[in-house]
């Protein structure tokens, strides 16, 4: 039984053993032909790097960030420029849009509110309502779709 485990279970194939001499020697002697060469090596690894390195793409799963507009552009905010600030008045009560609808942050949104307040006591707005000049202005954002819903 070990004779046939030996030759193997197909025929034609035989076990062949090795003694530990002929392998130290076969490690230890060195050939000719294999030469190490560090300038070649690297060269071959400066052609090769851009083809291996990963590549860097930005990630399709992350949120994109939102960003106040005002900051965005880089708008300054001055209570003399009535058609930026009646952007953020509702055009039927007057009232000035929470930043839940118009996407401000919170320090443009601050700013905003006190120079409406301002513009509105200096006499360059109307308290209670929009003015008609400036109801056809293109909109920044869209008060019938806020981030965070009403709860009525």
């Amino acid at each position: 039984m070990l004779q046939d485990f030996k030759t193997g279970f197909m025929t034609g194939y035989t076990w062949r053993t090795c003694s530990s001499t002929t392998i130290r020697e076969s490690v230890e002697k060195p050939t000719a032909d294999i030469t190490f060469n560090a300038s070649r090596t690297e060269e071959i690894a400066k052609e090769l790097s851009p083809n291996d390195l990963p590549v860097d793409i930005p990630n399709p799963y992350e949120e994109e960030k939102l960003s106040c507009i005002l900051c965005k552009y880089k708008v300054h905010v001055d209570y003399k420029n009535v058609r930026l600030l009646s952007q953020f008045i509702s055009p039927y009560t007057g009232r000035v849009y929470g930043r839940h609808i118009t996407r401000l942050c919170k320090q443009q949104q601050d700013l905003v509110e006190k120079e409406i307040t301002k513009s509105r006591n200096a006499g360059f707005m109307p308290i209670s309502l929009k003015s008609v000049e400036f109801l056809k202005d293109p909109k920044l954002f869209d008060p019938n779709n806020p981030i965070r819903p009403h709860k009525y």
